[in-house]
Order: structure tokens, then C-alpha cells, then sequence
């Protein structure tokens, strides 16, 4: 009866806000020591977990691949055949010096003087850019880039457009040797709005329509994704390989033979560092990458969006067996199929935190109220630290789960989901700050 009291008593003592009409509402918070519930509403409810979904992708990449993983993208040569193949496993954020580094060491490799035939190879995932529910409205936002076993950075272009000395001109990075880019409908004019329209995803190969208009003296710049990123990356190492006395012409996707040999390995941050930068700033690339090299480093390849997700859900089963109410579609939480509760979301974070073989990690990836990330500007009426977690937002949803050490110094795992109506998720955020605030003094 005592441990009855004790939890109704704690319950009862968090003032939550009012919830506006028409917004639905999912919270569970846990004693991290206890295991106590102190607030419980719709807890066993599934709710569209938006970018929360990281958690479950983070939780599986540490699980079944450990914090030190290294994912490589290797060139390839058969000199015999006078092939050379750039094959890719899904390595994010490859950068320009990458590809220049691996252009010299093949370049040293090779014997001089010969011609060769350049190939990509993504054998190693399936063709899917865009997994299942990401809605094609979105495809050209800088947040929705595809996802591909070969990338340069995050397949996302900046665009640069100036009206410095008078005239339209425009610079773009990485460089895209295949890019159909039209900025005829930019203009000197008052003020500088530029927009862009991105085509070109059925055939892979980037194109682009600027349109709008950029002060004389002034600069706009946009940051857009763009199809055909193996396509472009062979390509740019193809004018690397040329700067280095290798004449190689690209021949589109390809295979190695028995015969190739690896000239130069082109090598990833460790999987600590990535999951740092996929959950500080919610990278969608990066965990949509993470889970497919989950599935191909556990079920082999060719690597997909499904195999990971049924890793994942086969691990949320092993965290808590025999609750039902998740679907997962994708590892970043852009695909509106994807479902959790706040109990699942709340116990992935206690599991992941827990680890004695990846805990420190997991939770080091994740940002601090008032301090970085999507949570440097948040919940700033309580001490800087308090709370460490990850957000998550879609035009009508906003979640939020993490720990919060109280000021009693009690540690909490909380988790709260809000399905809100369209265009209301920044007072969503507002919202959820304040019960975590309130919670921060009551408990």
C-alpha cells in the first residue's frame, strides 16, 4: 500500500499545463532508479514519433554494429580488364578531400599510360531513395536527402547566388559534373528571395531551376538535395583521377570481378562521432544510412530500409517483450508510418543509457537543454544539463523523450508525444517545455 501512496502522491504533485482543444497527448515519465511511473496519460497509446525514431535507429547501430564501426568506400582496379569500380556501402559525408586522397593512391597503384573504364557500384543496397512514407512534397528540402550507397557529404548542394558587381552569378559545392542547372529567372532586384526547383529524380542525373531575384551587392544562399549522387560522385572522381595522370572515363554501375584489387579505402568517422551529429542536429541521412549498414552488416546484402527496420523492431521486442503498438518504415522519422508509444520511446532510452558496454555513447550523442542542438534554445528556465534527450517534429507532431535530472536530483525517463493540428508544433515545443520545467521543480 505504501509504494501505492508514494506514486499517486508523485503523480499528483506535477501541475501539467492545459492541453489546447484538438491536440492529443501521450506521456510517460519513469523514476530511473525505481522504475516508478510519476505522470502516465495515453502511455501505451502509438503516436507518430517524428525524429524520435533516432533513438530506436541509435540504439540498433551501437547494438549490432559498437561504437567504433568504420564504414569504407573502396576503389577497385582490374588491370587486366583495364576496369576500375568505386563500390560504396553507404559511407556518410564523404567529403572533396576523401575522393582527392583516394584519386592519388589509385593513381600511384596503376601502372601509367593506360585507359580505363570507371564503374559505381551500390550493388550493396537496394534502389530505394526514398523510403516508404516520406512525402514527395518533400523530396527538395534540404532535410530529404536521398539515400544512397554512395554519397558526397549528404548529397545536399549549397548554392550560392550573388549579385556582387552587378550581375547574376552562381556557385555551387560539392561540384556536380552532371548538374543541368538554369538560373535564367534570377534577376537584380529589391530585396533576395531565390527559390529552387529540383527535377531530375527519375532519371538520377541533378537538375535545378533558380528563379527569384538577388540584391545587386547582395548574396542568398540555398542548400537543396539533388538525384544521381553515385552517378555524380564517380564522375567527380573521374576529374580527380585526371589531375593525377589517370585517364578514366565513366561507364555508369558495375560490378568487380574475381580480379580487382583494392587501390585506395576511403574510411567514414566512427560510428560514436555520426550518431553525435545525426541526434545533436537530427541528421535524417545519417540514420537512414546507419540502419541500412545495420542490415547489411547483419543480414547481408543487398542492404534496405525493411530489413533495418525489422532489426530495430526485433530489438524493441527484446527491450519489451510482448508489447505491441510500434511500426517502423524508416531509421530518421520522416516516413508517416512509422508508430511508437511513450513506454516504447521510454524504455529504448533507459535500455540505450543503461549500457555497460555503450551507455556513455549513446548518451553523449544526444543534445543538452540550453546548450546544443535542437535543444540549444530550450528549456531555458531550468539549469543548462537538466534535461538530455531527443526532439522530434513533422508540420503536426512534436515528441520529445530523454532524462531529466529533477532538482531533487532524482533522474527521470520521460517521454511526451503531441499530434497537433498543422502549423501549431512551435507551440507544441512551448508546451512541452513547460511540463518539463514543472517537472524539474515538483520531482
Amino acid at each position: 500500500m505504501a509504494g501505492v501512496f508514494f506514486l499517486a502522491l508523485l503523480t499528483a504533485v506535477v501541475d501539467v499545463p492545459p492541453v489546447p482543444s484538438g491536440w492529443r497527448t501521450g506521456i510517460l515519465a519513469q523514476d530511473m532508479e525505481t522504475g516508478a511511473e510519476v505522470l502516465a496519460r495515453n502511455a501505451d497509446s502509438p503516436f507518430r514519433p517524428a525524429s524520435t525514431v533516432k533513438v530506436i535507429t541509435t540504439l540498433a547501430a551501437l547494438e549490432y554494429l559498437g561504437p567504433s564501426y568504420v564504414h569504407t568506400t573502396t576503389i577497385q582496379a582490374d588491370t587486366a580488364g583495364g576496369s576500375l569500380w568505386l563500390v560504396g556501402t553507404g559511407s556518410p559525408l564523404l567529403s572533396a578531400e576523401d575522393v582527392t586522397r583516394a584519386a592519388m593512391e589509385t593513381a600511384a597503384a596503376l601502372p601509367p599510360g593506360r585507359n580505363w573504364r570507371l564503374y559505381h557500384d551500390g550493388t550493396g543496397f537496394y534502389s530505394e531513395p526514398h523510403p516508404a512514407g516520406w512525402d514527395e512534397a518533400d523530396w527538395d528540402k534540404s532535410y530529404c536527402p536521398p539515400v544512397e550507397p554512395l554519397c558526397i557529404g549528404d548529397n545536399v548542394l549549397q548554392i550560392v547566388v550573388s549579385g556582387v558587381g552587378g550581375s547574376v552569378r552562381v556557385f555551387c559545392y560539392p561540384r556536380l559534373p552532371g548538374l543541368l542547372l538554369n538560373h535564367e529567372g534570377v534577376r537584380i532586384g529589391t530585396g533576395g528571395r531565390v527559390t529552387a526547383a529540383v527535377s531530375g529524380w527519375d532519371s538520377n542525373l541533378p537538375r535545378m531551376t533558380l528563379s527569384g531575384t538577388v540584391a545587386r551587392e547582395g548574396v542568398v544562399t540555398l542548400y537543396k538535395p539533388f538525384a544521381g549522387a553515385p552517378g555524380e560522385l564517380s564522375a567527380y572522381l573521374e576529374e580527380e583521377f585526371r589531375k593525377w595522370g589517370v585517364n578514366a572515363d565513366f561507364s555508369g554501375e558495375g560490378t568487380p570481378g574475381t580480379g580487382a584489387f583494392v587501390t585506395s579505402t576511403m574510411y567514414s568517422q566512427p560510428l560514436w562521432a555520426l550518431i553525435g551529429s545525426m541526434n545533436k542536429l537530427s541528421r535524417n541521412i545519417l540514420s537512414e544510412l546507419l540502419l541500412r549498414t545495420v542490415s547489411l552488416e547483419t543480414a547481408g546484402p543487398p542492404a534496405s530500409t525493411r530489413a533495418g527496420c525489422d532489426i530495430s523492431g526485433a530489438l524493441l521486442d527484446r527491450i519489451l517483450p510482448g508489447v505491441s503498438g510500434w511500426r517502423l518504415a524508416d531509421g530518421s522519422g520522416l516516413s508517416r508510418l512509422n508508430l511508437l508509444t511513450p513506454r516504447q520511446l521510454t524504455a529504448a532510452f533507459a535500455f540505450g543509457a543503461g549500457s555497460p558496454v555503450y551507455g556513455p555513447e549513446f548518451l553523449a550523442s544526444f543534445p543538452v537543454n540550453g546548450t546544443d542542438g535542437t535543444l540549444s534554445d530550450r528549456m531555458k528556465n531550468i539549469p543548462r544539463g537538466a534535461f538530455r534527450g531527443k526532439t522530434g517534429s513533422l508540420n503536426d507532431t512534436c515528441t520529445l523523450t530523454g532524462i531529466l535530472t529533477a532538482s531533487s536530483g532524482r533522474r527521470f525517463v520521460l517521454a511526451v508525444m503531441l499530434e497537433v493540428p498543422r502549423g501549431t508544433a512551435w507551440s507544441a515545443k512551448a508546451w512541452q517545455d513547460a511540463l518539463v520545467e514543472e517537472m524539474y521543480r515538483s520531482l
